[in-house]
């Protein structure tokens, strides 16, 4: 359960947090004025699906008309702005999703499940989420609006790296090599849930006949054919080997990836020659 950062006596805290109720019931849309615009800025919301997790984010001003900040929040309405919206309390002390303290740029991070809010968000949803960010001036409340379309849009595989040529090595030895697949997500290459090839060879057949995994766990094993140079940087990677019971001629590989909502990438395409 989250934390919640207190910038005000509680008893202040209670009178705020009844005006804001106040507010939310009479006013739970609208758009925002440019003056409010102007206090309220960058306005930030990402459903993180290979973490399960929500961000808000916003910057504010740090007065108004001589009175300071007291408190920033997010009305989180889900798909239905006209509902009852939960209320998230946001930081500036780099806490629970904020990264850098006493910047006002308010943030939090919650996890998307009834513990924390309302409206969870499943991978399969599609539509807009609603959300207003509050910042509380005294009893001065700016509000504005920001609008998120959801929808995943499955990872892509930007590059592949491989050798385009291997020679042959004669009996009891290896030719080795490094694959590295980078994969992007538009919500993070935490995302991906796993990255394989298909490894076609010269006569239409395939090698061992299922997916060849590749790895982002920094894992370096020669005897297991894995290698891959730095944990959870979006690259993933292994060896490839090829010994002298290969066929000669050109080998065709077809890399996909896969994110933990089941979506698959386009298939990226290599070829390898033998020789």
């Amino acid at each position: 359960m989250m934390k919640l950062h207190y910038f005000f006596s509680m008893r202040k805290s209670l009178w705020i947090l009844s005006g804001l109720l106040l507010f939310i019931m009479g006013c739970p849309g609208g758009d925002a004025t440019d003056e409010e615009t102007a206090f309220l800025q960058d306005l930030q919301f990402n459903y993180h699906q290979g973490l399960n997790k929500l961000f808000f984010s916003v910057q504010v001003e740090s007065s108004y008309l001589g009175t300071k900040l007291q408190a920033v929040n997010a009305l989180y309405f889900g798909f239905d702005s006209t509902q009852i919206a939960d209320t998230l309390v946001l930081n500036d002390i780099g806490y629970s999703g904020d990264i850098i303290p006493d910047d006002d740029i308010f943030s939090i991070n919650v996890s998307n499940d009834t513990n924390n809010v309302s409206f969870v968000l499943e991978p399969t949803d599609t539509g807009n989420v609603y959300i207003k960010f509050l910042a509380q001036y005294g009893s001065t409340i700016k509000g504005s609006m920001l609008i998120f379309e959801t929808g995943n849009q499955g990872p892509k595989i930007l590059s592949v790296s491989m050798p385009d040529t291997m020679r042959r090595p004669g009996a009891d030895s290896v030719a080795v090599g490094n694959i590295v697949v980078t994969v992007s997500d538009p919500d993070g290459h935490e995302d991906v849930q796993t990255c394989y090839l298909m490894f076609q060879k010269p006569d239409g057949t395939y090698s061992s006949g299922s997916p060849i995994s590749l790895y982002d766990d920094g894992v370096q094993d020669f005897s297991m054919y894995l290698w891959d140079e730095e944990a959870y940087d979006g690259k993933f990677s292994r060896y490839i080997i090829i010994d002298s019971n290969n066929p000669l001629g050109t080998y065709t590989s077809y890399f996909y990836a896969r994110d933990y909502s089941g979506i698959l990438s386009e298939p990226f395409i290599t070829t390898l020659v033998v020789e």
